[in-house]
């Protein structure tokens, strides 16, 4: 009996060893350009060079690059009957297929969001498929205009035919209902991320905004992230506790991201990060991707304001936001602009470094976008800030696709080292 287990198991590692080693990506990945040309209305583009001649710079750069965003809640909107192939107007939702070519948005992680109140079993696992399908069924209606994507290779193959690039990330950990088998399953479907929590803290993990079980990561949790280093999915630490994400840095093998989070320093929200969280972050080589929503990036969202909201959800931080936009309403605070979208990602360079930063946008997950952000078409605006601001066109290309781009390709190499170490251990 213990002969036939072990001959099964080395024929399942021979299957495994079958998988060929990733190609390392071209040299000028970290450009991230994908030769595209200006979308924008001819008008509009006309109007801006007027403005300022520096337009004339910055459009070519930035429609010839690159640009990654890594959260987009478009899908749960896509449930609900919405159409990602035409366009819509802003009030109807941040992102579809034809404002992502106006506004130059060339892939785009979009999320899979499990709410909490799924639980965590079956009935979440179900919701993620059915999210998962509708997405499959509305990118096969435009093949020609997009395509989802699995790997780093594939963002830059779709991107540089002229077509946009859709991945998929699991937002909320419970989802996977505390099975390995259900992980393995999802990447198999198309998840290439999983958020460890969302809210709520789960079997996994505690989550920032939900009273702390594990005092970080659970065994079970850790057992995950192995198997997503494993497997080659991001590990995306946006809504975890501080302890989680100083536990998933000291395990995993592999860098990791914050796909939709902003600056502690800047906005003390428990969403943020924190810049020993960004230094650590450098060091682990991941990613931090700049999260839009006001109450992330607005400087008048104090630590006044943050403690008293905090005061009236009585511990209950899942009504968080309630608290405080009725607070915001009460004292007249005015709302977020694209300076302050820039303002976050300065101070994430400034700690972390330039090849740390990215966009996180979550367009069509929030409520409330800054003055000048306020959809997808408006892309082109933190471009050009980011150009007025000093910034290289390299350093450009790094924020807007490339650091994302590096981290999704150095994930699938340490994958594919595991699973080769793996191969050659069942083989001695």
């Amino acid at each position: 009996m213990m002969r036939c287990a072990s001959l099964l198991m080395l024929l399942v590692l021979a299957c495994r060893a079958q998988t060929p080693a990733l190609p390392r990506l071209p040299a000028d990945t970290l450009r991230a350009e994908d030769g595209g040309a200006v979308a924008l209305p001819p008008a509009r583009y006309h109007a801006l060079v007027r403005l300022d001649s520096l337009w004339a710079r910055v459009l070519p750069l930035h429609y010839r690059t690159l640009i990654f965003d890594g959260h987009v809640d478009t899908p749960t909107r896509m449930r609900q009957g919405f159409d990602f192939g035409r366009r819509h107007r802003r009030a109807d939702g941040h992102v579809d297929l034809p404002r992502m070519f106006e506004g130059g948005l060339d892939a785009a992680f979009f999320s899979i969001y499990v709410p909490a109140a799924y639980g965590e079993g079956a009935a979440a696992v179900r919701y993620a498929r059915r999210l998962i399908a509708e997405v499959r069924r509305q990118v096969a209606a435009h093949a020609d205009r997009v395509a989802l994507a699995y790997t780093a290779a594939d963002v830059l193959r779709l991107t540089r035919s002229g077509r946009k690039a859709i991945l998929l990330g699991l937002e909320g950990g419970h989802a996977l209902a505390g099975s390995v088998d259900t992980l393995r399953a999802l990447y198999e479907a198309g998840i290439r991320y999983v958020t460890l929590t969302h809210v709520n803290t789960n079997s996994l993990a505690d989550a920032s905004q939900d009273r702390p079980k594990w005092n970080g990561l659970s065994e079970k949790g850790r057992q995950i992230v192995r198997e997503m280093n494993r497997l080659g999915l991001l590990i995306d630490l946006s809504h975890t506790s501080d302890a989680t994400f100083f536990d998933v840095l000291d395990l995993t093998e592999a860098p990791v991201i914050l796909s939709h989070s902003s600056m502690r320093a800047l906005v003390p929200a428990v969403r943020n990060v924190s810049d020993e969280m960004l230094r650590a972050l450098a060091r682990n080589g991941g990613v931090v991707l700049i999260n839009f929503f006001d109450a992330l990036v607005n400087p008048h969202l104090t630590a006044d304001v943050y403690a008293e909201a905090e005061r009236r959800t009585g511990g209950n931080l899942r009504q968080l936001w309630n608290a405080v936009y009725a607070i915001r309403r009460e004292r007249g605070l005015p709302g977020a602009t694209l300076e302050d979208v820039l303002d976050h990602i300065d101070h994430a360079v400034q700690v972390a470094g330039i090849d740390h930063v990215g966009l996180g946008s979550d367009f069509d997950g929030v409520f409330d976008l800054p003055d000048g952000l306020e959809d997808v078409t408006r892309l082109p605006w933190i471009t050009y800030g980011l150009y007025r601001r000093g910034y290289t066109e390299a350093e450009i290309q790094k924020i807007l696709g490339g650091n994302l781009l590096r981290v999704l390709a150095e994930v699938e190499r340490v994958a594919a080292r595991l699973q080769a170490m793996e191969a050659g251990s069942g083989a001695d």
